[in-house]
């Protein structure tokens, strides 16, 4: 595998108070990829209609995307929701 030449464009932390509470990113243009942690809670990532559960305490996601995309996030409990976002360009 080569290394990657990706270079930080600008980074969002983003906090979901609870599984009511959604948070919206707009991906900034020139971004290609997204790294995704979650620091507390696990989050729902809002794909489809039932999105996905990114765990607390896991490695980061990488994540490719287009331009102008828009992520939702969710907590998954009554607790919030911290997620941190890195965009790559």
């Amino acid at each position: 595998m080569k290394p990657s030449t990706y270079q930080c464009l600008s980074h969002q932390t983003l906090t979901s108070s609870s599984s009511a509470v959604p948070v919206t990113a707009t991906v900034p243009r020139g971004t290609s990829a997204i790294l995704i942690t979650v620091e507390t809670t696990a989050a729902r990532w809002t794909l489809t209609a039932t999105g996905l559960i990114l765990q607390a305490a896991n490695n980061p996601y990488l994540v490719l995307v287009g331009q102008d995309a828009t992520l939702k996030f969710a907590s998954t409990a009554g607790t919030a929701s911290v997620i941190q976002l890195a965009y790559l360009g």
